[in-house]
């Protein structure tokens, strides 16, 4: 658990990754592998620096289990690049999984790590729980409902402070959950922060509440002491006050800032105004010194948008309106610019660690977050609503019996006598709350129909024809880091061109049909895409009744792989994944579509020749020809740009797989020309 002495974090910012979820599977697979080739090694087994010189082998080789695990996740391609501290690194990789309980503090898999691998081993995506969520998100929240945090300065469960500040304020908003909940160290501080932001949310500073618990905070008031009352500041004070949990040195670049801010305030308040420009500039250049993102803040601050070279009477006069400068005296001047010092540091370290709270509280899949606001999905709200003050009341468990409850793979109602997996009652509640008539039988159909009514809406504002294509085209030239920044990073580029295909057909299918479980894609609370470790691309296979065409199943596949690689990885799976769907539907208009980049023409000649395939259903009977349609990304956007809808497109392939023309020129005529 990553924590300075005045707020925390889940994991660390060592090891900031997306698609998590594949993450921690691939890495505990991997560890796995790695304890079954090194079974007597111990994680934290240690050469002393005499060994070390004696043996002549670098500092990093300290720890050599944890140097040799290191060099395993490169063997594995887990990692890029390289480091000089390979022992830190590993400690950094696993130590998310050790926060969540997947591994011990020997990096051992514990029962629940286990019962996560053999969740990914079954491929089970079931939703057998009071949630609806599926198994591994299930697995992942009760770990986090299980999560403490338990030292000299924080006594707190950080999964259930967040839930009680979202039932409490019905969401929070994304400078709360970023700024506020992690600078609360117990029970009482959410309670109190809650009441604040309760009191006054639209003009609450979050500033003036940092600058609170930098007030609060012992060590920070002892910093503060010994600055305002040191004579003559020197790099050394700096080094000193800016308390830098990395090198000092850092710090020592404030100083010809601080420097700079006294002279306009006190020694040049009444100069000139070349004098005052000169040191404007000066002042400007010292605050491009600064390291990191401190030095926008300060930027801001101090300079409003304006440029070196646009210094002028004009933003004289609004320097000289700000607080800084109206300080008169050099005490309370040292006091403002600690503590705009330290709010800029906390709140940069709170951007830091926003990032790795959300991606560890949404393996969960029952917070949503949203474009402006975090919530709780429908069945969660409920489910903690008449809970959650008792819950944020229980105390935290000491030290040997939490590990056990951590580490150990025990039912909901094991965690605490408030939960139960009742869903009869959850149901009363909600329809109680909804004024609704909900019954067992029918619940889940109102669930997924909510979903597809949030999945609409989700369409609509994210996912518009014209972001479609532009996505489309970025995935077709490979602009990965544009696709993601369109849709998610928790998935990979091959899931996400899966994802994007199946709301492009859902559009071309004039949105019609349940598209959530066409396209059998694992999805977060907010509806996107995750990247699992096991299984590969999922199949779409959307469902058509009868209409202008017969009733039939249409198998979709994607592949983003280069044209060389195309055939070993496609031309098995496809007619597999087709003769598997006509078994199971017994229909044999049922076929698929095959969607590539660039379809390499050895592929397209291939499945074509599947009209002639015979392929074993059992019993001694056969299907009789496939129906593989390939088309290009191009094809895809142009059924877009051109509004073209399904009816036609049946029509079209059907005639094109009946076509006579000569395979060597079908593709060219009766795809890429009738398009």
């Amino acid at each position: 658990m990553a924590n300075k002495n005045y707020c925390w974090s889940i994991g660390t910012t060592s090891f900031r990754t997306s698609q998590l979820n594949c993450k921690i599977e691939k890495q505990l697979k991997l560890i796995d592998i790695f304890w079954k080739q090194y079974p007597h090694m111990k994680w934290n087994q240690q050469k002393t620096k005499e060994d070390i010189k004696k043996l002549n082998m670098s500092d990093d080789e300290r720890y050599p289990t944890q140097v040799l695990y290191y060099n395993h996740l490169k063997d594995n391609e887990f990692l890029e690049g390289g480091t000089s501290l390979r022992d830190k690194d590993a400690r950094a990789k696993t130590s998310g999984l050790v926060n969540l309980g997947l591994l011990d503090e020997e990096r051992k898999i514990t029962d629940v790590g286990c019962s996560i691998m053999r969740i990914l081993d079954n491929d089970s995506a079931k939703k057998s729980n009071v949630f609806n969520i599926s198994e591994d998100s299930y697995y992942y929240l009760l770990q986090l409902l299980k999560l403490q945090i338990n030292n000299d300065e924080f006594k707190i469960k950080p999964f259930i402070a967040l839930l009680y500040m979202i039932q409490k304020l019905d969401y929070l908003s994304y400078d709360e959950f970023t700024y506020l909940l992690p600078l609360c160290k117990n029970k009482y501080d959410v309670i109190k922060t809650v009441n604040e932001i309760k009191a006054n949310r639209i003009g609450f500073d979050i500033d003036n509440i940092i600058e609170t618990k930098i007030l609060e905070n012992q060590q920070y008031l002892k910093m503060l002491s010994t600055f305002v009352n040191t004579y003559p500041i020197t790099d050394e004070t700096f080094e000193l006050i800016g308390m830098s949990g990395k090198s000092k040195l850092y710090d020592r670049k404030y100083k010809p800032m601080y420097d700079s801010l006294v002279d306009l305030v006190f020694h040049l308040k009444n100069g000139n105004i070349d004098e005052r420009i000169d040191k404007y500039n000066q002042l400007f250049d010292c605050c491009n010194e600064i390291s990191g993102n401190a030095k926008g803040y300060w930027k801001n601050y101090l300079f409003f948008g304006y440029r070196k070279s646009n210094f002028d009477l004009e933003f004289d006069k609004k320097f000289k309106s700000l607080d800084i400068s109206k300080i008169r005296n050099i005490k309370d001047f040292k006091t403002f610019f600690f503590l705009k010092l330290h709010i800029i540091k906390w709140k940069i370290n709170l951007e830091d660690y926003f990032d790795l709270n959300r991606r560890y509280f949404s393996l969960t899949d029952i917070i949503k977050f949203g474009d402006d606001k975090i919530e709780l999905d429908i069945l969660p709200k409920y489910y903690f609503k008449d809970k959650i003050e008792e819950l944020i009341k229980e105390p935290i468990i000491e030290d040997e019996k939490y590990k056990e409850l951590l580490y150990s793979n025990v039912k909901l109602e094991k965690i605490s006598k408030l939960y139960t997996t009742d869903i009869s009652e959850l149901i009363k509640k909600i329809n109680k709350e909804l004024h609704t008539s909900l019954t067992i039988d029918n619940f889940k159909t109102y669930l997924e129909d909510e979903k597809i009514k949030n999945f609409r809406n989700l369409i609509k504002n994210k996912f518009k024809k014209e972001n479609l294509i532009k996505i489309l085209t970025n995935i077709k030239n490979r602009q990965d880091k544009e696709v993601m920044n369109s849709v998610t990073d928790n998935a990979d580029i091959p899931t996400i061109f899966e994802y994007i295909l199946a709301i492009t057909w859902y559009m071309i299918s004039d949105e019609k049909g349940n598209v959530l479980k066409y396209m059998n894609l694992s999805l977060d609370a907010d509806l996107l895409p995750k990247t699992h470790a096991g299984g590969g691309i999922a199949d779409i296979i959307y469902e058509y009744d009868e209409k202008v065409y017969p009733k039939h199943n249409l198998i979709i596949e994607a592949t983003l792989s280069d044209p060389s690689s195309q055939r070993k990885m496609e031309l098995e799976s496809v007619p597999r994944h087709l003769a598997k769907d006509i078994i199971s539907t017994d229909n044999n208009k049922d076929y698929a579509l095959f969607v590539a980049s660039i379809p390499e023409e050895s592929v397209i000649l291939s499945m074509r020749s599947n009209r002639y395939t015979y392929y074993p259903k059992g019993n001694g009977e056969y299907i009789h020809g496939f129906k593989i349609i390939p088309i290009n990304i191009d094809i895809l956007i142009n059924l877009l740009k051109k509004d073209i809808k399904y009816d036609y497109i049946y029509r079209w392939f059907e005639e094109a797989y009946k076509s006579q023309i000569p395979d060597p020129e079908w593709f060219d005529k009766e795809i890429l020309q009738k398009i």
